[in-house]
């Protein structure tokens, strides 16, 4: 598989995931917990406002208009009063079913813009009321005539005053409903925003722990895009699952069953006839399910390929200017940047379709209640509040499920996210810390060993075969060869970056896989060709932010490799700001800076990888002389191609594809006659040829 390719994950499962995800949540139990509480006191305020618009309508805008039966007593228990007489207001699906005297049957109707009280009750089904001429009242369905006695318009007013009196407390708890329930979405809202960020935080610096302490070959095969998508765009995904999804997704719940319960104890016929579209909404879920979470994976995959290809490119611009290449990447940029434009444009036309088809369901339902709701008020069988009511409550029914929808696609993105991170999490580091450390007793003296070392990057390709050479404390050893022979591998293992498959390293004699490798690695200091410079000030560079190194210790450190003096005309001196890796130095400036950070953390071992490849031949005579001053009672290892760099070592180890052809001194080599004579020679015939051209 290629480098930019990126496995794709499916054997996951989202249970797996979730326990995992709520495992960073349980420090906030308390936070979460009292989240949820505010979820279900939330609900049960949405809840209640159409619940109070019912009320309204049906006992008070409606109210006088409703069936009542005349009670003898005239005490609290009536609801009704007119002048002497008392009326108790009839329970709902009472007109079908008492069986109360025809005599106490009584009901309040407005015919001309005159109220009467009528004896006995008058079925809602269609058709009007006509007085007549004896002042008795005819329904028109049916041709019932019905005695009925005009109500003086001071009584009514009077009734309609309770009625008044009663609309202002529910408006009152009305808007104590909507304050309530926007001050506890407000808090929620910041309390799980908090959670949420806070989760985030631990996880994405979780990550940057793991990610920091794996193995060079790990990021020999990652490139740094792939790892920034992880650290940055994968851990936010994981917020919203957090900071919305999981108290809100309860809220919904809770919302669903309060729904169904409140409506089928207002009618249980209007309630399952509301439901009968719930099949199509099963139906669209699953088909949402199966389509969204491979759109999601798919894409997050190509954003990390397009995220690689630009850290790539954009680390490499000035070569791709310098060969003109800007057309070719572009092209490349463009190839990547239609894949992943078509996989979120699958997402995004998916959510289009799964969402409007929830409101159209949820429509539909709406309609089939108003059809049959209708029908049942116009007979009687519920009131107009029942039938308004429930046309709140589907539509509350139906937004949580859009809701969901929009919850399960931000479920699926940090399932996608989580599969990602935790792969990255469980990748474990191909160096690790022995079960068993054993530390060098007392000070580093530097003996470095290699006892019959084979190592191969990948599989048995191998780069070393059994090499074998030792190194005394205070040694200068140097190693020299074609390219390729092994030469920076040897490096790479001192300091543990990658692990040998044959054989033993020992320092001081201590197998270096039994040391710490923290320890391990703060006696070697290294010192590269290609030097590697962070965003901020030359000291901060120097110390890498280490507070227990002082500015004098800096200092002294840059003037033993004679970097003080062009610092010091700098603006501001060791304050002064570098560019993104340092561009705003030269290449030898640089490299004597990588000397002034390697020697401030004394090391007791120090390597040079074609340190002085950068620098001019003055500055070099300088920083060889500051090496000589460094170097003394440290065991110093150089790997060099310009063999006049190397020849006052105590000990050159010649390297020829992979394995020790030689070692001795410069003059023991030369005499030798070998591999080291014959490069000696051809160095030395191009330098002279290159002076007379000069």
């Amino acid at each position: 598989m290629s480098m930019q390719e990126e496995k794709v994950l499916h054997s996951v499962k989202d249970r797996d995931l979730l326990k995992r995800l709520l495992r960073y949540a349980a420090p906030h139990w308390k936070t979460i917990t009292l989240c949820i509480v505010f979820a279900f006191l939330i609900v049960i305020a949405d809840l209640a406002r159409p619940f109070l618009i019912k009320v309204a309508i049906d006992d008070h805008i409606n109210g006088i208009y409703k069936p009542l039966v005349e009670v003898a007593e005239t005490g609290q228990s009536a609801d009704l009063r007119l002048g002497e007489r008392s009326f108790q207001t009839a329970e709902e699906g009472e007109p079908s079913t008492t069986e109360v005297q025809a005599a106490q049957r009584k009901q309040i109707v407005q015919v001309n813009g005159t109220h009467y009280l009528v004896d006995g009750w008058l079925p809602q089904s269609a058709g009007s009321l006509t007085i007549r001429s004896d002042g008795r009242l005819t329904h028109d369905e049916g041709g019932v005539v019905y005695e009925a006695q005009p109500i003086p318009s001071e009584q009514i007013a009077e009734l309609r005053k309770g009625s008044f009196q009663s609309m202002l407390e529910l408006g009152f708890w009305f808007l104590l409903t909507v304050a309530g329930s926007s001050l506890l979405s407000y808090r929620q809202s910041n309390l799980l925003q908090y959670t949420g960020q806070d989760i985030i935080y631990r996880i994405r610096k979780q990550v940057f722990d793991h990610v920091s302490k794996l193995s060079m070959s790990f990021f020999d095969r990652n490139p740094v895009g792939r790892l920034v998508v992880r650290v940055t765009h994968d851990t936010e995904s994981l917020n919203q699952l957090y900071s919305q999804v999981v108290v809100n997704l309860i809220k919904d719940i809770i919302v669903l069953l309060g729904i169904v319960f409140v409506m089928f104890q207002l009618s249980v016929k209007l309630t399952l006839l509301s439901f009968t579209v719930l099949p199509v909404l099963v139906l669209l879920t699953f088909w949402y399910k199966a389509v969204i979470r491979e759109a999601q994976r798919i894409a997050r995959v190509l954003l990390s390929k397009l995220n690689a290809f630009l850290a790539e490119n954009l680390s490499g611009i000035r070569i791709t200017q310098l060969f003109i290449r800007e057309e070719k990447q572009w092209e490349q940029f463009r190839d990547l940047n239609e894949s992943y434009y078509k996989a979120g444009m699958r997402g995004t036309v998916i959510n289009s379709i799964f969402q409007p088809a929830i409101g159209f369901v949820g429509n539909a339902a709406v309609a089939l209640l108003l059809w049959y709701g209708g029908i049942k008020v116009i007979d009687g069988a519920i009131t107009f509040g029942i039938v308004y009511a429930f046309t709140h409550y589907i539509r509350q029914f139906f937004n949580p499920l859009m809701s969901l929808a929009e919850k399960y696609n931000q479920i699926q993105m940090a399932m996608v996210g989580a599969e990602r991170v935790f792969e990255l999490l469980e990748e474990k580091p191909a160096i690790s810390d022995p079960e068993k450390p054993i530390s060098p007793a007392g000070r580093v003296l530097g003996e470095i060993v290699f006892d019959s070392v084979w190592f191969a990057y990948e599989g048995e390709n191998w780069v070393l075969r059994d090499v074998s050479f030792r190194i005394a404390p205070g040694q200068t050893a140097a190693f020299v060869g074609a390219t390729g022979a092994g030469k920076s591998s040897i490096i790479q293992l001192i300091n543990r970056f990658y692990d040998i498959q044959k054989g033993k390293i020992t320092l001081d004699g201590v197998d270096i896989r039994d040391i710490p490798i923290d320890e391990l690695r703060s006696v070697v200091g290294m010192i590269q060709q290609d030097v590697f410079l962070f965003t901020g000030d030359i000291a901060s560079n120097i110390r890498l932010r280490r507070g227990d190194i002082s500015d004098e210790e800096v200092e002294a450190a840059a003037r033993m490799v004679h970097m003080h003096d062009f610092v010091e005309k700098l603006p501001q001196g060791y304050r002064t700001e570098l560019g993104e890796r340092g561009v705003t130095l030269s290449l030898g400036q640089r490299q004597l800076l990588s000397f002034a950070r390697a020697i401030v953390f004394r090391p007791s071992i120090l390597i040079l990888d074609e340190a002085t490849s950068n620098i001019d031949t003055e500055t070099e005579q300088i920083v060889q002389e500051a090496l000589a001053e460094i170097s003394r009672n440290r065991t110093t290892l150089i790997v060099a191609h310009r063999l006049s760099t190397i020849q006052h070592a105590d000990q050159i180890i010649v390297l020829h594809k992979g394995a020790v052809q030689e070692y001795g001194t410069h003059h023991q080599l030369l005499a030798q006659k070998g591999y080291y004579h014959r490069l000696f020679e051809l160095q030395y015939k191009e330098e002279r040829a290159v002076s007379k051209e000069a």
